[in-house]
């Protein structure tokens, strides 16, 4: 499987670390707060121009019908570019303001490095490339059933018909695949309350075996690549009463939070989304955008039928 992943904060020294300088998250959700003001400010501009054009329509019809153009109207059409002027110009401040572009820089910068020393990690370790994928155990809770399927995960009913078991070769190319990828992309540092897609380690289960399933972290554990988190299942139905997981950025996809800018996908592309009324995530293929990229058209995998899904649980993840 494959992944658009984001670096993790670069190491200094063997066997130490830079967190404390490059704070990842912090400087990450500080991007994502000023783009959540650029795209509301387009949207202000968006929905001014339809003011314009509007008034402009009537205006232009009153005039064809002889009734001429009251002052009122040009006022308030004076008005609407000047607010369109103004909030051009804001616009402008905010795409160029040198703070923002510094801390994307620095970003940028942080991942080339990371992506540099997950590289001579992983030449350093080519015989265990998944060495990082041992079994944690669920966090304080009871062992859930290694044969639970998590396909009956679906609110009100089950979805086991269009997900048939894969085969054994399948498996197989999948996990070779997923193990090459992950050996050559650098982790991503979650943070507390983070919303994932993530996969549960059951005891004496595989991981590449597991469904990725929508969850939160409530606990990160250890700094650097070492961290490791607590993710907790939000299924209120989880089995067992179980819902506290170990896990680790590699077995974890972000999932964007509300607000958040995101681009549209390209139709044909293999992506990782959340099944309707359900807490799973499923392979599926975009189809098409919807609603202003609100929303994606998406086909899973088995099945024949396009569902419309929410732009932020379609993850750039091949699953």
């Amino acid at each position: 499987m494959s992944s658009q992943r984001r670096g993790a904060p670069r190491n200094g020294t063997r066997g130490g670390s830079d967190d404390n300088v490059i704070n990842r998250p912090d400087i990450t959700d500080e991007i994502r707060r000023a783009m959540v003001v650029i795209a509301e400010g387009e949207r202000k501009a968006k929905s001014l121009k339809d003011k314009i054009i509007v008034l402009e329509q009537r205006m232009r019809k009153r005039k064809d019908d002889g009734l001429g153009v009251s002052i009122s109207d040009h006022t308030e059409l004076e008005a609407l570019y000047r607010e369109q002027v103004k909030i051009a110009e804001e616009q402008k401040v905010r795409a160029t303001d040198e703070s923002l572009l510094t801390r994307i820089r620095l970003l940028a910068d942080v991942q080339k490095s990371s992506e540099q020393e997950e590289a001579l990690q992983s030449a350093r370790n080519s015989s265990s490339r998944t060495s990082g994928m041992d079994f944690d155990g669920p966090s304080d809770s009871p062992v859930p059933s290694p044969a639970d399927n998590r396909h009956a995960r679906k609110i009100g009913g089950s979805r086991t018909s269009s997900q048939p078991p894969r085969s054994n070769t399948d498996k197989m190319d999948g996990t070779a695949s997923e193990a090459s990828e992950r050996a050559s992309k650098p982790k991503i540092m979650y943070s507390l309350k983070e919303e994932v897609a993530f996969k549960r380690k059951l005891p004496g289960g595989k991981p590449e075996e597991q469904d990725w399933i929508q969850g939160e972290v409530v606990r990160v554990i250890g700094e650097g690549k070492s961290r490791r988190y607590d993710v907790k299942d939000i299924d209120p139905d989880a089995v067992g009463g179980n819902n506290i997981y170990k896990s680790s950025a590699s077995q974890m996809v972000p999932i964007p939070s509300e607000g958040t800018p995101l681009g549209d996908y390209e139709p044909g592309k293999q992506v990782l989304a959340l099944y309707p009324a359900a807490t799973t995530f499923y392979r599926a293929q975009v189809k098409s955008m919807v609603d202003g990229g609100a929303r994606v058209m998406v086909l899973f995998e088995e099945e024949d039928v396009e569902k419309s899904i929410a732009r932020r649980f379609v993850l750039d993840h091949k699953g």
